[in-house]
């Protein structure tokens, strides 16, 4: 099969990578050398680089205008990712690439075991691999089955001996050759934006007139100038507003805090206290034993009816009664009216402290077993 050498990929002056294979005949490698040679004149340049090394040796980067590869017969071998990779690195910017590869037939059936890793991909697949490696304008220039002659030619690269099995894979088995371009620019390459760019200036369309409109007055319009209309307007100067007093850099020891009095960090009344802590504590003692006494007269005052007391037996001794609910009337009132919310908002002499919220007008008391120890002695 021919490598492609048309004005499309290659041209007058072009530098051109030839791929082989060792599958090739000297021959044939000459015979394409000297066809794109007389495509590219003396101006350009014809290089050859063996298939089998293109994935391990660093080939120069942004250097050849066209790349032609398995077009040289046998087209044998599948060309990987890292192969695409090593060649689209080393196109220059718009470049083409013309490449050669036997897939398998959209018609095929069942291929043997020995070939299904060398034609493991369809035209599609192919496709789909240039591109994801970096070419665009991806073209099927030519697809055709392989003659009886080809894939006896392929089916030596590939080590099968077996007669028999070329007369199988007839219409199985197909050459397409397929152009490919890289962008026309490099990795990592940077532009400008669009609208970064000034618009040419257009030729002035004439202006319609336009029918007259009443002005209307603007309604909350803050303007940049409005300073400008009140500059005669006397304003206040911050610093007659200081006086001497406030100018004056305090001291240390005025900013820390007093050791006595209602603002020291002082908790405790200092021994002959005179500066009126010691009374403000007395007041709050005075009003926590106050409501405390209040608490427990209530709750002890009042008369227990038998009911109760037999409801509460009966609970007593049952697992499933976690709680007793004494009734409304034995409850004792509340002096601030918070007690049933919670201990959030509870006094912090309550003697409620502790419990959980209960509805108003009740009280919750842990009953049954919950107040027994687990184990008796």
């Amino acid at each position: 099969m021919a490598p492609v050498a048309t004005s499309a990929l290659v041209s007058q002056g072009h530098k051109v990578l030839l791929v082989g294979t060792a599958s090739a005949s000297p021959s044939d490698l000459t015979q394409a050398r000297d066809s794109i040679l007389s495509t590219v004149g003396t101006q350009g340049s014809v290089n050859f680089e063996q298939f089998d090394r293109l994935a391990t040796i660093p080939l120069p980067a942004s250097t050849y205008n066209t790349i032609v590869t398995g077009g040289i017969a046998p087209s044998a071998y599948q060309h990987s990712s890292a192969v695409l990779a090593a060649l689209a690195k080393t196109l220059l910017p718009g470049g083409g690439l013309s490449l050669t590869e036997p897939v398998a037939s959209s018609s095929a059936t069942t291929l043997p075991a020995s070939l299904t890793q060398v034609l493991e991909r369809s035209t599609a697949d192919l496709v789909s691999t240039l591109k994801i490696s970096g070419f665009v304008e991806v073209t099927i220039v030519q697809q055709r089955q392989a003659s009886h002659e080809e894939i006896e030619d392929l089916l030596k690269v590939w080590g099968v001996q077996e007669s028999a099995v070329a007369a199988a894979l007839e219409g199985q088995i197909e050459l397409v050759e397929i152009s490919a371009k890289k962008p026309a620019y490099e990795l990592g390459a940077a532009a400008a934006l669009p609208w970064a760019r000034k618009k040419a200036a257009a030729a002035p369309a004439p202006t319609p007139v336009a029918a007259p409109s009443v002005k209307k007055a603007a309604v909350w319009t803050i303007s940049a100038n409005d300073d400008d209309e009140d500059e005669d307007a006397e304003l206040e100067d911050e610093d007659d507003l200081l006086d001497a007093a406030d100018l004056v850099k305090p001291t240390k020891e005025q900013l820390a805090a007093p050791d006595c009095g209602p603002d020291s960090l002082k908790k405790k009344k200092c021994k002959n206290c005179t500066c009126g802590m010691e009374e403000e504590p007395e007041e709050e003692e005075e009003e926590e034993q106050s409501s405390t006494a209040m608490d427990v007269d209530s709750m002890t005052t009042a008369p227990v009816p038998q009911e109760a007391i037999v409801a509460s037996n009966a609970n007593r001794w049952k697992e499933s009664a976690i709680t007793e609910v004494v009734p409304k009337a034995l409850q004792p009132k509340s002096s601030c009216g918070n007690c049933y919310l919670g201990d959030a908002f509870r006094c912090g002499s309550c003697p409620y402290t502790g419990m959980p919220a209960f509805q108003p007008g009740e009280k919750v008391q842990l009953g049954g077993s919950m107040l027994k120890d687990d184990i008796d002695f």
